[in-house]
């Protein structure tokens, strides 16, 4: 059959093509008609720009992705649809109207979970590898330090779940606004945190996170920079205060978490937190699957991006 999926041609342009699909090489194949699809612009941007490093091509492949790193792509990972029986599931999967796909790769999540907002399961999964790596506890002084989608999602989760002291640090004049018309508490220059987030993307972020730290306080690196460098200044009261800084790996399940989490008590995990915590509000941003090369045109123009979640509607 005939559908119609989006592509990056280029470091340069990306279009929507048509496509023709099959259930071929699929060993259990369901179709899959798409309802909403996430944007994760941190990596999709790395992605339609081109600056994935070569050695990381095969590791950086996700399900179903099409071309290579260097173009064309499909690409893309948090996708929510619907079967033939009108059941909804997440699945990953690039942005494309109509897909086959094995039975084993959907999650047919609760009925209580509004689908818009089952978008958030990819995301989600990254915050609950943050709050593993984190060990945050309620008694915290936390920073989160960027709020793009996994950074909002993070600091209500760890408003509402945990409970910490949490405070966000945030350039843009616009989210700063709606992040105190949402109850969050904005940083303030002279307070230090014993756990910090960095999900600005940009290396002032992560130096804010290490100049606002607290005596052996944790720096929870989320951010990926693909190829571009990162100049820190690693003075000053970073080796006295005996600081970390902690990468927080997206996919993968900790080492420590291993004996008793896997992928599937992960998004168990994250199936619970979108029942209990609100999350749909900060979806702040619906765009038609046909808007999506002229919002991924403004973004290699780097215009300025007022929303934290954005939501891709088929």
């Amino acid at each position: 059959m005939e559908t119609k999926s989006f592509w990056h041609t280029s470091a340069y342009q990306s279009e929507i093509r048509h496509e023709i699909i099959s259930e071929e090489g699929i060993q259990n194949p369901i179709l899959i008609t798409s309802g909403y699809s996430s944007i994760s612009l941190g990596t999709e941007k790395l992605v339609a720009t081109g600056k994935i490093p070569q050695t990381l091509h095969e590791i950086m492949k996700v399900p179903y992705m099409s071309g290579d790193f260097n173009f064309p792509i499909k690409y893309g990972y948090s996708m929510v649809g619907q079967t033939p029986e009108k059941e909804w599931i997440h699945c990953l999967h690039p942005h494309q109207r109509e897909s086959y796909i094995d039975r084993s790769s959907c999650y047919f999540f609760s009925n209580e979970i509004e689908p818009t907002i089952a978008t958030q399961f990819s995301n989600l999964e990254t915050v609950v590898n943050a709050l593993w790596a984190s060990k945050v506890k309620a008694d915290d002084t936390v920073l989160i330090c960027g709020t793009g989608s996994v950074g909002i999602l993070l600091a209500q989760t760890i408003r509402k779940y945990i409970g910490a002291e949490l405070f966000i640090q945030e350039t843009n004049p616009a989210k700063r606004e709606k992040l105190r018309d949402f109850g969050f508490d904005l940083c303030t220059s002279s307070r230090e945190y014993s756990i910090s987030f960095n999900v600005s993307a940009h290396e002032k972020g992560l130096q804010y996170c290490i100049d606002h730290a607290q005596r052996e306080g944790k720096i929870i690196e989320l951010s990926w920079y693909g190829d571009q460098p990162v100049s820190l200044q690693l003075g000053g009261n970073f080796h006295f205060k005996r600081l970390q800084i902690i990468s927080s790996q997206v996919s993968e399940i900790p080492n420590y978490k291993k004996e008793t989490d896997d992928f599937y008590s992960r998004k168990k995990m994250v199936e619970e937190l979108l029942k209990t915590i609100d999350y749909k509000p900060f979806i702040s941003a619906y765009i038609l699957f046909e808007e999506m090369p002229l919002f991924f045109e403004n973004s290699r123009k780097n215009k300025p991006n007022n929303d934290f979640i954005t939501v891709v509607t088929y």
